[in-house]
């Protein structure tokens, strides 16, 4: 006897074969029925024999296209229509949306060789794609995926391509954005001034733009998700032009080349990070530099790592075919602090003067992003930065009783939603000071709440008044929503626990450089005893001025000096300048100096004392610059103590003394140690002491978990060394694996907090 059932998948189905591939299982095991897209993901009427519909059923979960991701199968039994075949139908549009979007991922290997043919119709067109790769989510404008949502629209398809479109066993079955030479877009070559040289001729292009790179140009490459910069990574005189004309003195450039054979020339890779660079996503993968004399030394300057990236679109393949080892300079054309740029509009006015060639097509990036950044460290990968060929992966999580905007920090900022059963986290932005990043954070969040049919009743802020996403919070609460706000450590410690899917306790190490603290401080040198609800602040460096409040950010002696006169008032025994003395009277009168306990300031004002970094002109430059110093020690042994006491509050359990941090440090400058071995032994210290402190906390709090979370955790030395310290004293670790642990994390900690607070009765709308 036949049955008939009602199969609704959910999760990433749409845009990836889902249906096709529904279809040909159903002809493999005689079923009968349909399979089309709606609002909600894939739903699926099946007719036949039960044992037949059993295993259609398990292949549908257990052996899905590449780029699906199935969250969840729902059966339900139907009424049998008798349906004498099985069709793919088209998409049903419905009030509710509740779909996910596949991300953008690499040229597939089958396209790759038609792209290659000489005899394929698709030879040398740069758009080719089919269900199994390509863009996604940077051209859909609406779900359902279907092509007159995406940036596809204006590009009717041809005859061929309409037959390949319609056809359920073609590779190209309703890919939205498959086209060929004759009915899709086109590439074209242009100057600094827009004037177009070379329309549509790919092989004559690629031509042109090797042999402008070869003699040293810069040439602008619109990509997936945006513009990028590219020149040859050899070329110092290259290098070193870019650098001046993009204004970016210290800040690595990533590098792409052709294959891992070549990225092995000039950096170590071990088994996950050749997996990482291989990936769909096609991440940057931060990996250490053999020594070479092939790599410009202006590509990472005084770094030990290089940040490689393969080709992941068919003409960035073109770039290497005659040459595999060739490396390039690969970096996202953007106004410092800005986002990239993706819009043909502002690419010439923004980029003219920069670039000495572009490369366009026209076809709109409806949705921009940057490059995702990884790094490894023991076989365990890290996000530095989550965008192209990660989001909008949603995440599964515990559901959600009503829609929930979390606005996330200013500093990488990422904005993120909860909805039902899942969590879905924006690509980063930017840092919002500048306006053109909060002008793009706001379309990218209507974007967003469209596509994934938003109807926040709680936002979710965090708690800096000053902080535009803060402001963002507000001005939606006007709109009927309601309003919190969560405090920036809080919410760091509460996205380990949620990737964890855990609720705490934990003991949380909050260390980044600077956050707006429940005692109006600036915090970032935390260790809290945080569950997903709330936290209790255990631990802490003590204070220290912030000579200029955020101009000390970037003109770090200043924070060397402020460690320098809490530790000594003013017996400095170190020599100062006349500018210096001017800071030490501003600190000493306490004239805009707030307090700060930041890890990330002291990593800053210890490279300043150490004469490594004085002034520097991007984030975080002095402790990366500390960092690399320690790289080169030759004595991996040494540490001083740090001392810490029962904290005078009743609030808290102790307080770290960063005076003797301080005095340690001036200690072995005086006794003339090098400075590799004082760096080394700065990072190893802290790593003692957390481990310590740690232990202590276990006593009183009865908590063997310790959760890692914040922007310092991106120092690959020091997050092994407290990873290698805390496992040493049976501590379980969490850290970070889907999100980075610097801000772009912030707003996936805001939704488990808001959730949390929800289900406990704190929060209602």
């Amino acid at each position: 006897m036949k049955e008939s059932y009602l199969i609704r998948i959910r999760g990433i189905v749409q845009g990836v074969g889902f249906r096709p591939f529904v279809y040909r299982l159903a002809r493999q095991y005689g079923i009968t029925g349909s399979v089309c897209n709606d609002g909600q993901g894939v739903l699926v009427r099946a007719e036949g024999n039960r044992s037949d519909l059993d295993r259609f059923i398990r292949d549908i979960s257990g052996n899905p296209p590449p780029l699906a991701r199935i969250e969840e199968v729902e059966t339900s039994p139907a009424g049998y229509r008798g349906y004498s075949s099985f069709s793919v139908t088209g998409s049903k549009t419905g009030k509710e949306k509740n779909t996910f979007i596949p991300p953008d991922t690499r040229v597939c290997d089958q396209c790759l060789t038609e792209y290659q043919n000489t005899r394929d119709r698709r030879y040398r067109y740069p758009f080719i794609t089919c269900t199994h790769c390509g863009p996604r989510f940077s051209i859909i404008r609406d779900i359902p995926y279907d092509r007159k949502n995406t940036t596809m629209a204006p590009f009717p398809l041809c005859n061929e391509c309409h037959r390949e479109y319609r056809d359920p066993l073609d590779r190209r079955f309703h890919t939205q954005p498959t086209a060929c030479p004759r009915c899709g877009p086109r590439l074209s070559l242009a100057d600094p001034q827009g004037h177009c040289l070379i329309r549509g001729d790919v092989p004559e292009i690629v031509s042109r733009v090797i042999s402008d790179l070869d003699q040293g140009k810069i040439v602008a490459l619109k990509g997936v998700g945006g513009y990028h910069l590219a020149c040859d990574a050899t070329n110092s005189r290259a290098v070193r032009r870019l650098r001046s004309r993009k204004k970016r003195p210290f800040k690595p450039f990533a590098l792409m080349t052709g294959n891992l054979d070549s990225a092995a020339r000039v950096v170590e890779l071990g088994k996950r990070e050749r997996e990482l660079l291989e990936s769909a996503q096609r991440p940057i993968v931060l990996l250490r530099e053999k020594p070479n004399r092939i790599l410009s030394p202006q590509v990472a300057p005084h770094l030990s790592h290089q940040g490689i990236m393969l080709p992941y679109s068919p003409f960035q393949f073109s770039l290497f075919e005659d040459n595999p080892l060739r490396f390039l300079v690969m970096t996202s054309a953007n106004i410092s602090d800005e986002p990239i740029i993706y819009s043909d509009r502002e690419i010439f006015g923004k980029m003219g003067r920069v670039a000495d060639l572009f490369v366009t097509y026209n076809r709109d990036i409806h949705t921009p992003s940057d490059d995702s950044v990884l790094f490894v460290v023991d076989e365990q990968s890290h996000f530095i930065r989550r965008s192209k060929g990660y989001v909008p992966v949603p995440f599964f999580s515990s559901p959600a009783p009503v829609d929930i905007l979390a606005t996330g920090a200013d500093l990488k900022n990422t904005f993120g939603l909860a909805k039902d059963k899942f969590l879905i986290i924006s690509q980063p932005t930017g840092d919002l000071q500048s306006p053109a990043t909060q002008e793009e954070m706001l379309r990218s969040l209507d974007n967003f709440t469209t596509l994934f049919d938003l109807d926040p009743r709680v936002v979710v802020s965090d708690r800096h008044p000053g902080y535009f996403s803060t402001s963002i919070g507000r001005r939606l609460t006007r709109k009927g929503a309601s309003w919190t706000r969560v405090y920036h450590h809080h919410a760091h410690i509460a996205s380990v626990l949620e990737e964890h899917r855990s609720a705490g306790p934990v003991i949380g190490l909050a260390f980044d450089g600077t956050g707006y603290g429940a005692d109006g401080h600036l915090w970032g040198g935390e260790f809290l005893v945080a569950d997903t609800t709330g936290f209790q602040r255990a631990a802490h460096f003590s204070y220290f001025p912030l000579p200029g409040g955020e101009k000390a950010i970037l003109e770090v002696y200043r924070i060397g000096l402020a460690l320098l006169y809490q530790a000594y008032g003013e017996n400095i025994p170190l020599p100062l300048s006349p500018r210096d003395r001017q800071i030490i009277t501003l600190i000493r009168k306490d004239i805009h100096c707030p307090r700060c306990c930041s890890l990330g300031r002291i990593f800053d004002g210890i490279s300043s004392l150490l004469g490594i970094s004085r002034v520097i002109t991007t984030e975080a430059e002095a402790a990366i610059r500390l960092e690399e110093t320690a790289f080169k020690s030759s004595d991996q042994n040494r540490f001083f103590p740090i001392r810490y006491r029962p904290h005078p509050l009743p609030d808290a359990d102790f307080l770290i003394e960063t005076e003797s941090l301080v005095q340690a440090i001036v200690g072995l400058i005086h006794d003339r140690v090098p400075l590799p071995v004082i760096s080394y032994a700065f990072h190893q210290s802290l790593a003692r002491l957390t481990g310590e402190i740690c232990a202590e906390l276990r006593k009183i709090h009865q908590i063997n978990r310790v959760a890692l979370s914040g922007g310092v955790f991106q120092n690959r030395l020091l997050l092994k060394q407290i990873i290698d310290q805390l496992q040493k004293k049976q501590f379980q670790v969490l850290t970070h694996r889907e999100l980075p642990p610097n801000d772009g994390c912030i707003a996936h900690g805001q939704l488990a907090v808001a959730k949390a607070w929800w289900k406990k009765g704190i929060l209602q709308p």
